[in-house]
């Protein structure tokens, strides 16, 4: 095999990533955080679609490494976010609000026109 099945490890780990944070919200029967989760998908699938292109194309950072830091944040700032309307919140639950930014990135680049490429942000 000469190159590297992008569409398969974005569709592998993108589902798996939504089916951990869909088992997360569900066994712990959040719902006001299952909505900030929902909101982080459809913001990580829009990013993919609106800004991912081929990354040796443009000489662009792929779109990982881009998005990480941002991740990290994000999971860090979201306890605080959701906190108020929830009174409180876990480690389980907080990385499952977080996790569909992610997901959705990786599913919306797997069904995109550049699902088999590596990919970056680019304006």
């Amino acid at each position: 095999m000469s190159g590297i099945p992008y569409r398969v490890i974005r569709l592998v780990a993108g589902a798996a990533a939504l089916l951990v944070s869909i088992y997360v919200f569900v066994s712990e029967a959040e719902v006001v955080p299952s909505v900030f989760g929902l909101a982080c998908y459809v913001v990580g699938w829009y990013l993919a679609k609106r800004f991912g292109r081929p990354a040796a194309a443009s000489g662009a950072t792929p779109w990982l490494d881009t998005m990480l830091p941002f991740g990290i944040a994000l999971f860090a700032i979201v306890p605080a976010l959701v906190g108020p309307f929830v009174g409180g919140i876990n480690v389980a639950v907080g990385i499952a609000i977080v996790l569909p930014l992610f997901a959705g990135m990786s599913l919306g680049l797997a069904f995109g026109p550049y699902a088999d490429q590596k990919v970056a942000l680019a304006r």
